[in-house]
C-alpha cells in the first residue's frame, strides 16, 4: 500500500502446497488470498491514517457475494471466512477514522442498474440480460458523466442473507460443511455478520468520451449513511450528491485513457513481477530449493516473453 506522501507499507505471505491440477479451483484460490492481503493491509495500518481515502482496486461488493462457499483445498477451506472477517475490520476501522473506501474496477459484468431500471418499468429481470456496460454503450453511446447510485443490499444473495443472520450454523452446514470443529464458533460470528455490514453504493463513471466505463463501489457506512446489506431487498438508489465528493477525486487522480487511476497504476507497477524477474531470479531459487532444473515446455518457450 502507497501513501499520498510517499510512505509504503508492505506485508508478504509465503506459503507452500501441493500444485493445483485444477486451472480454474487455483484461480479461485489465487484471487482469494489476493484479496485478502489487500484488505489486511488497510486494516493494519489504519492507525496511521485518519480523513482519508482508500482506493482498493476492484469491486468491493463481489468480495462478498461471489465466495459464498468452501474452498476444497485441504487446510484452506475457510479462507473465504477469513476474506468476510477482513472485510468487516475494515469497513469498522474506516469509519472510526474517517476514512472513505473506494473499489475501483475497469471491468464490470455486473447487471444491477440495468435490472433496477427494469424493475421500475415493470419488468420481470428475467425477461432481459443487459450488462450495465452494453446498456451504457447503446444508449449514452459513449458520453461522459457517471450514474445515478444504486446501493446493493441482498441483491446477489437474496435467498441467503436471512439464513446468515437467524441460522448461521444452518449456513455453515450448507457451504462450508469440512470446516474443523475448532473453527465452528469463529464460523457462525463471521456469518452472522455479513447481512449487517454496510451496503455498497455502486455507480459507473465514465471519465471522457468514449471511454470504457469504470465500475466504483463505497461502503455508504463511508457516505454518511447506515443502511446495511439486510434491510435493502435488494437495491435502492440513492442521490447523486452522496458520491460527488468521490467522484471528483477519481477524476483528479485519472492519468489518461491507459492509466484510468494514477494511484491505483503505481501500487500495480511495485507489485507486479516481470517475467524476466521470474526468470532470472525465482526459476533459478526455485529449481535450487528443489533440487531440479525448471524448464518451460515448447509452447511456454514461444509466447511466455
Amino acid at each position: 500500500m502507497l501513501g499520498s506522501n510517499g510512505s509504503q507499507f508492505k506485508k508478504v505471505e509465503f506459503d507452500a502446497m501441493r500444485g493445483i491440477t485444477d486451472d480454474d479451483l487455483a484461480s479461485k484460490l489465487e484471487r482469494i488470498l489476493r484479496d485478502l492481503i489487500e484488505i489486511q493491509i488497510v486494516v493494519e495500518n489504519c492507525p496511521e491514517s485518519t480523513d482519508g481515502l482508500v482506493l482498493i482496486d476492484g469491486n468491493l461488493y463481489g468480495r462478498y457475494t461471489h465466495l459464498m462457499e468452501q474452498i476444497p483445498v485441504p487446510g484452506r477451506e475457510h479462507l473465504p471466512l477469513l476474506l468476510f472477517e477482513a472485510m468487516q475490520k475494515m469497513f469498522e476501522a474506516c469509519r472510526q477514522k474517517r476514512i472513505v473506501v473506494v473499489g475501483v474496477s475497469k471491468s464490470s459484468k455486473t447487471r444491477a442498474l440495468s435490472s433496477a431500471f427494469l424493475k421500475e418499468l415493470g419488468h420481470q429481470q428475467e425477461t432481459m440480460d443487459i450488462p450495465d456496460v452494453e446498456m451504457l454503450y447503446r444508449w449514452k453511446q459513449g458520453e461522459k458523466g457517471f450514474t445515478t447510485p444504486l446501493v446493493l443490499g441482498d441483491y446477489a444473495f437474496r435467498d441467503e442473507a436471512q439464513t446468515m443472520r437467524e441460522e448461521p450454523e444452518k449456513y455453515l452446514r450448507r457451504y462450508f460443511r469440512d470446516l474443523p470443529n475448532y473453527l465452528w464458533n469463529w464460523g457462525i460470528e463471521v456469518i452472522e455478520k455479513v447481512p449487517l455490514a454496510p451496503a455498497i453504493a455502486m455507480f459507473h463513471m465514465v471519465p471522457e468520451w468514449g471511454e470504457q466505463p469504470l465500475r466504483i463501489d463505497v461502503p455508504v457506512s463511508c457516505l454518511g449513511m447506515d443502511d446495511q446489506i439486510l434491510n435493502i431487498s435488494p437495491s435502492r438508489f440513492a442521490d447523486s450528491y452522496v458520491v460527488e465528493d468521490v467522484l471528483k477525486q477519481l477524476l483528479m487522480d485519472r492519468g489518461g485513457t491507459d492509466v484510468y487511476n494514477a494511484l491505483l497504476y503505481v501500487v500495480d507497477r511495485e507489485v507486479r513481477l516481470s517475467s524476466q524477474v521470474v526468470d532470472t531470479v525465482y526459476r533459478s531459487i526455485l529449481g535450487r530449493e528443489l533440487g531440479i532444473s525448471i524448464e518451460y515446455d515448447r509452447s511456454t518457450r514461444r509466447f511466455y516473453r
